[in-house]
């Protein structure tokens, strides 16, 4: 629906070098902006760049014509440090105004914490502060533009974006409408360190040494798609419901004379390990570990010479997390895994998204829809399920936690790509928008598999071209499930038996 117009790019230029105050206290200052025409994908639009005091970067994108009286707001990945700007293109090319920030830095990459070094600011401006103080200039700016205020007000995140997601829904409830949390969400980012750190040591020896190799990964997930792929009815190479999987790697124990296809038991104790999570040495489990079937996933991220995310909890640790910082000469080995989470308390309060006190943003209508992976390697399925159960537990029951909150759970790989989970697409934007305009709550919804995965700034946009379809597969919010019937086309919801707890 068109709500209004910007005159012309006049209208644009008019916003250029403007200095203004938010909150009668964060003073903003904009840069020169400038109107893009339009492409065959984008439509021509205004770019509105500049900084929030002290240092928070943004740019917003404003349709010169045709705007849908919404706005979105999409979170950063990582430790952020940069602008996304190409991760709303979705979102711009169905008339959205949008944008996007860099949480209140600059860095070389998303992996980079130096940044946070003596600059207790920056941590509350990553924390949560950013997030904010972007959302409010935005819409004040959204105002100028087109003389009207949005109509529905969204934000969406991916991974640290999903932190953000949530954190403003708990911490700034009048901000957003509606959020959309998708992919992974980092809910205890201290806790998530402790995962990282683990599942890089669970897979080396004393000699440091690898334990597992590909090989071994590989009969693993061919020995876990065997136990539990059937279990909804498919055979579809992912498994729907790991926490139900009875596989134990100590099936693969190689028997008197076997050199073939099984593990020695120092495999499957690393395995056992990967499986379970970090844990203290008294037995205290910090965070739940891999889900089976999320075995292929483990290789680039924790495995290795130099595994993915030994590097980012490293950098993390270096700098971030600690109140003094332990500088460059810190190793990922050196860190206690016994050390008592007390220890983080102060910078966790700052990034935590683990609340589930959502009453403000309740109270006020607002609308939380969450997709969440199982085979996340950083942030483990089980972490979001544990989580929703307890705030089920803490809004009362199943049935009023839902009428604001709604948590799917997916099977198979899923991240960030653009926004946008990775393995199954949701055209997350239309469920969120018919939930929080339309009332129309979200129930069995669809997922699909395309057959060429987009890379940045590359997005899947909807509808999607029927010819770059997959698969289809119908998801039921959790705790329900869906088994397949065994007949009848696997898209089809009517096609599947649905259990509830």
């Amino acid at each position: 629906v068109q709500v209004a117009q910007a005159a012309d790019t006049n209208a644009c230029r008019a916003m250029s070098g403007q200095s203004f105050v938010v909150e009668d206290a964060t003073a903003v200052a904009l840069a020169p902006s400038r109107t893009v025409a339009a492409t065959s994908t984008l439509p021509e639009h205004c770019i509105v760049s500049g900084f929030a005091a002290p240092q928070v970067g943004f740019e917003i994108r404003l349709p010169t014509s045709n705007w849908n009286g919404r706005f979105l707001q999409q979170g950063c990945r990582g430790l952020c440090g940069f602008i996304p700007t190409d991760t709303t293109n979705d979102a711009l090319a169905r008339g959205y105004a949008v944008a996007t920030t860099d949480m209140g830095h600059k860095a070389a990459n998303s992996q980079s914490a130096i940044w946070a070094v003596d600059n207790p600011h920056g941590k509350i401006d990553f924390g949560h502060r950013a997030t904010h103080v972007t959302a409010v200039t935005a819409q004040t700016l959204i105002e100028k533009f087109y003389g009207a205020k949005p109509k529905a007000r969204y934000f969406r995140g991916c991974g640290t974006g999903g932190r953000q997601a949530l954190v403003e829904a708990q911490r700034y409830p009048d901000d957003f409408d509606g959020i959309i949390a998708n992919g992974g969400i980092v809910f205890d980012f201290t806790k998530l360190n402790y995962l990282m750190a683990w599942s890089v040591r669970a897979n080396v020896n004393a000699r440091g040494e690898q334990i597992l190799a590909m090989s071994d990964v590989e009969l693993l997930h061919a020995a876990t798609m065997k136990a539990c792929d059937r279990n909804d009815g498919l055979a579809d190479g992912v498994i729907s419901e790991p926490q139900r999987c009875e596989f134990d790697p100590r099936q693969l124990v190689c028997r008197p004379g076997q050199a073939a296809g099984c593990l020695t038991p120092e495999k499957v104790g690393a395995a056992q390990k990967m499986y379970a999570g970090p844990t203290t040495d008294l037995g205290t489990l910090i965070y739940p570990g891999m889900a089976k079937g999320s075995e292929l996933r483990w290789l680039s991220a924790f495995f290795g010479a130099t595994p993915n995310y030994e590097k980012f909890s490293t950098e993390i640790m270096r700098y971030f997390l600690f109140d003094v910082p332990k500088g460059p000469s810190f190793r990922l080995a050196e860190f206690d895994l016994n050390t008592p989470l007390a220890t983080f308390a102060a910078t966790e309060s700052l990034v935590s998204a683990d609340s589930t006190n959502y009453n403000g943003f309740r109270q006020r209508g607002g609308k939380v829809l969450a997709i969440h992976g199982w085979n996340e390697s950083a942030m483990p399925g089980a972490y979001a399920q544990q989580y929703y159960d307890r705030l089920v537990k803490d809004h009362g029951d199943l049935k009023t936690a839902r009428e604001f909150f709604r948590l799917y759970m997916i099977p198979g790989d899923m991240h960030c790509t653009s926004g946008i989970p990775e393995g199954r697409h949701f055209d997350s934007l239309t469920v969120i928008e018919q939930w929080v305009e339309s009332d129309i709550a979200p129930d069995v919804i669809t997922g699909y598999e395309i057959t060429t995965e987009p890379k940045l700034p590359d997005q899947v946009q909807f509808p999607i071209n029927p010819q770059s379809v997959k698969s289809v597969r119908p998801f039921a919010p959790y705790p329900d499930s869906l088994t397949y019937r065994g007949r009848g086309d696997p898209a089809a919801p009517k096609n599947y038996k649905r259990h509830a707890p």
